[in-house]
C-alpha cells in the first residue's frame, strides 16, 4: 500500500469499472481519504479505454456508489494531455488534491502515475501497491464484491469464463495455467456490478462476444 494523501483529503478515483479500481477505492476510504468523484478515460466510441465498457455502465456504477463520474475523451497518443486536462477540471470543480489508482505491481505504471501526478501537482495513492496478486482477487471476493469477467486474452484464457464472476475456481484456474489471478498482465478485465458501497446492484443485459486481435470482449448493456 502506498498512500500519500492525508485523511480527509479530497481525491478522485481513476476508474476503469473493474475490480482493481473498485478495491482501491474501498481501501482508500478505509484509510480516511475522501473520494469525491470517479474519473474515466474513454475513446471516440464512448467506451472506456481500459476495459472497453460502455459509458452508460460506468455511469450506472457511479450512481450506485453515490459519486459523480467525469469522463475525458482521449486517444492513446493524447492520453497525457487528457489526464492533465481532466485533473485541472477536477481541481476546479471538486477541489481534489490527489488521486487513487488501482495499480498492483508494474513499475512502469507506478512511474507514469508518479510522473503525471507531479506534473499536475497532486498526491497519488496506490492502495493495492505490492499486494499479492492472488490476495487482490481473494480480498475482493471476501468483501462480497461481484466482478464479472468481461474481457480476456483469448490466447491465454478459456472463453468459457467470459460473463462469469470471479471466484475461487477462477483464481485456481489462473494459477494452474501460470497467469495472474488478478489480471495484472492484461490477461482479463472485469466489471464490478455489486459489493460494499454500492447502494444497489447494477441491472444489465448481456449481448454478443466480440473479437479484437487476440482479445474476446463480452458485451454488457444497461437494462
Amino acid at each position: 500500500m502506498l498512500i500519500n494523501s492525508k485523511a480527509g483529503d479530497k481525491v478522485f478515483v481513476s476508474w476503469s469499472g473493474g475490480k482493481d479500481s473498485y478495491l482501491a477505492f474501498i481501501l482508500a476510504k478505509e484509510k480516511g481519504l475522501n473520494p469525491v468523484c470517479l474519473l474515466s478515460f474513454v475513446g471516440a466510441d464512448g467506451q472506456s479505454r481500459s476495459h472497453g465498457l460502455k459509458t452508460e455502465m460506468l455511469e450506472m456504477q457511479a450512481k450506485a456508489l453515490g459519486l459523480p463520474l467525469h469522463t475525458e475523451e482521449v486517444t492513446w497518443e493524447g492520453y497525457e494531455f487528457g489526464f492533465e486536462k481532466a485533473v485541472d477540471c477536477l481541481k476546479k470543480e471538486y477541489g481534489i488534491t490527489g488521486g487513487i489508482f488501482g495499480d498492483v505491481n508494474l513499475d512502469e505504471h507506478r512511474e507514469w502515475v508518479e510522473k503525471m501526478s507531479k506534473r499536475c501537482e497532486i498526491d497519488y495513492n496506490l492502495p493495492l501497491w505490492l499486494m499479492n496478486e492472488r490476495l487482490v482477487s481473494e480480498e475482493l471476493i471476501r468483501r462480497g464484491g461481484r466482478a464479472m469477467l468481461v474481457a480476456i486474452r483469448s490466447d491465454l484464457v478459456d472463453q468459457k469464463w467470459l460473463g462469469k464472476f470471479m471466484d475461487k475456481e477462477y483464481i485456481n484456474y489462473c494459477i494452474s495455467i501460470g497467469i495472474s489471478p488478478c489480471g495484472e498482465g492484461g490477461e482479463a478485465h472485469t466489471l464490478v456490478v455489486d459489493g460494499p458501497c454500492f447502494g444497489h446492484p447494477l441491472t444489465y443485459t448481456t449481448g454478443k462476444i466480440k473479437y479484437l486481435d487476440n482479445h474476446a470482449l463480452f458485451e454488457v448493456n444497461p437494462a
